[in-house]
């Protein structure tokens, strides 16, 4: 047997190294070929998050009408009246709305005698004292042109208003001279009043309100007298509205009006300080016999 020599057997390994990659690669191939193409990658779909809904808009409460808004709604009331047409939408609907009103006094100076005026002061400079009162008014529904209804007596209770054509809710900067209405039957001829609707009570008196304070003489000022501050909500009183005007003697002549509104609390204060000098809750002006 003849021996292999080296230049054969390299031939050999060659060759068999040739037919291993051969075999190798078609078979890669043919695997590459037959197997399932792999399947496609999909990207997650990213369903968006519900915006949260935004916060509900807080309404604002309408602003407190203080003495130039009332004016506003008197006026429109009596050019409603003046004309014989109803009263108009602005002013119904101003009912339950907020007021805060001031009615300066005082203006003329001091009140000798009885202290029957609606509002009135003086001062003891001998006991360095001041006194302020003030004597709400009765007024019969039926001197407002509204017929009673039902058993029950109502009456309405309040104030004139003095110098209703201004807005300005201090005396003026000039002393008023003339004479001070004293009437004490409070059915003194106004032009305009602020009053509440009165039911149990309506045939007994109204409760007059004292303030009696040690105070030095340069701690007000005689000319810018003291206020009387009201507070509460408007409302219709079966009147036909929060204010409510009346021509007694025909279209001839000009309409007086009343505000009505349920009050909430009655102070005085004093003009030139701005300090409190009496506070009553409407709870506490009850009635006396």
């Amino acid at each position: 047997m003849q021996e292999p020599t080296p230049h054969s057997s390299r031939l050999a390994i060659a060759g068999g190294l040739a037919a291993v990659l051969l075999v190798g690669g078609g078979g890669f191939l043919i695997g590459r070929a037959t197997a399932p193409e792999p399947a496609p990658l999909v990207a997650a779909a990213l369903t968006p998050q519900g915006e949260a809904p935004p916060a509900p808009t807080a309404i604002a409460p309408p602003p407190t009408l203080e003495r130039a808004g009332l004016l506003d709604l008197v006026a429109d009331a009596i050019d409603a009246a003046s004309a014989s047409r109803p009263l108009p939408e602005a002013v119904q609907a101003a009912a339950g709305r907020r007021f805060d009103l001031m009615l300066p006094f005082g203006c003329e100076g001091p009140v000798e005698g009885e202290r029957t005026a609606p509002f009135g002061w003086r001062y003891d400079e001998a006991k360095s004292t001041l006194r302020v009162w003030i004597n709400p008014m009765r007024w019969e529904r039926a001197l407002w042109g509204i017929t009673e209804t039902g058993e029950g007596k109502a009456a309405f209770e309040g104030f004139w208003i003095a110098r209703p054509w201004s807005t300005a809710p201090e005396c003026p900067a000039t002393p008023l001279s003339g004479a001070i209405n004293t009437d004490p039957s409070g059915q003194a001829q106004g032009e305009l009043a602020i009053a509440r609707l009165i039911g149990d009570d309506a045939g007994k008196s109204a409760r007059r309100l004292d303030i009696v304070k040690r105070m030095a003489p340069d701690d007000f000022d005689a000319v810018r007298g003291f206020a009387l501050r009201i507070t509460g909500r408007l409302q219709s009183a079966e009147a036909g509205g929060p204010v409510r005007c009346f021509q007694r003697a025909g279209l001839h002549e000009r309409p007086q009006c009343m505000i009505i509104g349920d009050f909430a609390e009655l102070r005085v204060e004093n003009s030139k300080t701005g300090d409190l000098l009496g506070v009553w809750p409407v709870s506490e002006t009850n009635q006396r016999e």
